[in-house]
This record gives C-alpha cells, sequence and structure tokens, in this order.
C-alpha cells in the first residue's frame, strides 16, 4: 500500500518562471589529436531537477503557507512530490468542466473534470529500461515532453520523452530518460497531465517582506533518491 507523502503546492505559488531538466554528469575520457573529446557518463543516467522563480506570495496566506513548507522541508532533510507545474508545454487536453446531465453543477458550484490523459504500459518494463511500450487511450498530440510514474517503492518519478520510435493512434514505443527508477508492470499509469516528482529542495526557500509583501527568492529542486518516502 502506497504512504501519503505531502505535496508541494507549485501552482499555489504561481511561478512565472520555470525549468525542469535532467541534470547530468560526465567526466573527459581525453582529448585526440583531432581536438575531438570523449564524454564518459558517470552519473547513471542523470537525475532530474527543477528550477522556479518570481513568485506571486502577495496574499499573506500563501507567503505563510510558504513559510510553513519551508520548516517542513529542513533544508532537504525531508523530501516532497514536486508537481513540475508547466501544463502550456505537456500534451495533455484541458481540463474541461462538465455538469449534472440536468445541466446543473454541485452545491458549491464545481463542476466535473475530465482527464488530462489516458497513457499506459502495453508491456512490463525492466528496472532501468530506457525504451518502453506504451497504450494511448487519450492523448492531446505525439507522447511527448515530461511523464510521470507513481512507483511503488521509488514513488513519483518524472521521465522526458527522448525519442519516438514507433506510433500508431493507439500505440507507441518511446526512449526515455532518465532510465526506469524501478521495474513498472503492464497497466501502470503514465501521466502526462500533471508530472510530479520526489524531490528535496537544495538551498535556502526564502522570502523577504518589502513593503509589506514577501517575495520569493527562485528556489532549486532535485530528485531524491534516499528511498524512504513514509
Amino acid at each position: 500500500m502506497l504512504t501519503r507523502m505531502k505535496v508541494f503546492p507549485t501552482c499555489l505559488f504561481a511561478p512565472n518562471g520555470t525549468e525542469a531538466y535532467i541534470e547530468r554528469r560526465t567526466i573527459s575520457g581525453g582529448t585526440a589529436l583531432s581536438g575531438d573529446e570523449t564524454l564518459i557518463g558517470t552519473d547513471g543516467g542523470g537525475r532530474v531537477a527543477a528550477e522556479f522563480e518570481d513568485f506571486d506570495l502577495d496574499d499573506p496566506e500563501i507567503a505563510r503557507a510558504w513559510d510553513a513548507i519551508d520548516a517542513y522541508m529542513d533544508g532537504g532533510l525531508r523530501a516532497m512530490i514536486v508537481p513540475l507545474c508547466d501544463a502550456v508545454h505537456q500534451p495533455a487536453f484541458n481540463y474541461a468542466g462538465t455538469p449534472h446531465s440536468d445541466g446543473t453543477p454541485f452545491s458549491d458550484e464545481t463542476l466535473y473534470q475530465t482527464p488530462g490523459t489516458a497513457v499506459t504500459l502495453a508491456a512490463d518494463a525492466a528496472l532501468r529500461a530506457t525504451l518502453i511500450q506504451i497504450d494511448i487511450a487519450a492523448l492531446n498530440g505525439n507522447p511527448l515532453g515530461w511523464f510521470s510514474i507513481d512507483h511503488d517503492a521509488w514513488r513519483h518519478r518524472c521521465y522526458k520523452v527522448a525519442e519516438i520510435l514507433e506510433q500508431t493512434q493507439t500505440t507507441a514505443t518511446i526512449s526515455i530518460r532518465p532510465p526506469l527508477r524501478e521495474a513498472a508492470a503492464a497497466g501502470a499509469t503514465l501521466d502526462f497531465a500533471s508530472p510530479r516528482c520526489v524531490m528535496r529542495i537544495e538551498g535556502d526557500m526564502r522570502a523577504p517582506r518589502t513593503m509589506g509583501f514577501a517575495e520569493g527568492q527562485p528556489i532549486r529542486f532535485v530528485e531524491d533518491m534516499t528511498g524512504s518516502y513514509a
């Protein structure tokens, strides 16, 4: 049974600047007489990093939430699930509201929400796999960009599509980076709509006050690999 982890409210803080990327480490294998340099990867496929900046913390409640989460994370000692919060660049359908059959919403005026994507693994995928087969029931365009899988042990992990090798209207074989953090069985969900990753903050999470308003400073998260997510 999966345990509950706290989710960093990326979209609540409304960063105007977001960037998620795969951080790689390489060493030089030496430079040939021709001037060509051979690079060797030393990171096992890299780790996911995310940076956010230019936050909207004018609402005092949101500023207090920022301060509380800063305390909760203990300077990176405690990991959280971090949504990338970049829906514009994801191949997902809009979350369009749908009323009841008689045209009315719920009593609080909310509507049903249609799913953003419906993509699953078409076949079992091994630990550290970089090629996976997927079934596509609903997707807005090609299976590109980031997606995440909620693994049994390593929980939510983000992967980026590197290449589409084969594709039909309902299936595809894709190359991904980094390699799968954990083996996954056929039928596992790939979340292209709101990818998220277990991460820890690297550095400070400051919010100095200016003229009575909090100003969230840029923050950086890195994929957490401690393996303890109770």
